[in-house]
């Protein structure tokens, strides 16, 4: 027999499937699927799995679960590639250039930080690129969904942010960014320089990449914190090849001052950029076509190179 959903019927199932989430997105299901026409559409989504807030293994604010922005960034890479890909002529593409756009080539090598289940990663490992590296300082849950994914181009590291060692050389002087909330760290405690060294070993021609990405990286951290996430970003960029790509979204007054911490960092670090509210992105001159996700209008995308060395 067949059934008839009436208003009040479809009403009711929208207002639990919205109870079900959590900050707008599904934090409890077991597995999860991203699709997007640039992939294939449903019928080849990217597959995760997570510890969910009904799991055992759950870990609350960690990498067990997913987290909104990063279907907001892997909506945006899939947007970007296509519409490069429509431009081009030869059908190839330089990767430095398609990554100042966003977009992923065969040749574009990419690193994602603060991964969590690694959807940023697996996206643009998924749309043909030819080396990513997934990172986090708790790797398992991205390890156990690039071998969902079968994704022979991803790879995934264990990654700590750290600060620079030109910017632990100055604290305490008159005139820094140094205040009270920062700690001493201790020799032992490696550098940002020293943080990223074998990852960058491990990419192709042991050099930068071209596109680092990062969704829901910044939150409610201090201002130590986004140092050692700016510094990290900053030690693996090389100017005029690399483009970085980092969503954030506004959950309430303590997002904004991490993210005047982590636009302070970035400035001494020598990385310049600017921030464009989801909802305004513009795709080779347009703004993107559909529906867009759940709290789109709090997210900003922040983009950023580095400054060439004076």
């Amino acid at each position: 027999l067949g059934f008839i959903m009436s208003a009040d019927d479809d009403i009711a199932a929208k207002e639990a499937e919205a109870l079900f989430k959590i900050h707008g997105v599904d934090q409890r299901s077991a597995e999860l699927a991203f699709s997007h026409p640039a992939l294939g559409g449903e019928d080849a989504p990217v597959r995760m799995r997570q510890d969910g807030s009904t799991s055992k293994a759950f870990v609350p604010g960690t990498s067990t679960v997913i987290w909104p922005c990063a279907y907001s960034l892997g909506d945006y890479l899939c947007d970007a590639t296509t519409a490069y890909r429509t431009k081009l002529c030869d059908g190839v593409g330089d990767a430095t250039e398609a990554a100042r756009v966003g977009a992923v080539t065969a040749d574009t090598v990419a690193v994602e930080l603060g991964a969590g289940l690694g959807l940023g990663g697996l996206v643009a490992a998924r749309l043909g690129a030819r080396h990513v590296a997934i990172t986090d300082s708790t790797p398992a849950a991205a390890s156990r969904n690039v071998e969902t994914n079968g994704l022979g181009n991803a790879h995934v590291s264990e990654l700590w942010w750290r600060r620079a060692a030109w910017r632990r050389a100055r604290d305490g002087r008159d005139g820094d960014e140094s205040e009270s909330d920062i700690d001493d760290e201790p020799d032992e405690v490696p550098t940002a320089e020293d943080a990223v060294k074998p990852l960058l070993a491990s990419l192709p021609e042991r050099r930068a990449p071209h596109i680092v990405i990062g969704s829901d990286i910044c939150y409610s951290q201090g201002k130590q914190e986004m140092q050692a996430l700016v510094d990290t970003l900053a030690a693996m960029c090389e100017p005029g090849r690399t483009t970085a790509y980092v969503v954030f979204e506004d959950r309430g007054d303590c997002c904004w001052g991490t993210l005047n911490h982590f636009w302070t960092a970035a400035d001494s670090a020598g990385l310049v950029g600017d921030p464009t509210p989801v909802e305004d992105v513009e795709i080779d001159g347009k703004k993107r076509s559909g529906p867009g996700r759940h709290n789109d209008s709090e997210r900003l995308l922040l983009r950023l190179t580095k400054r060439a060395a004076a």
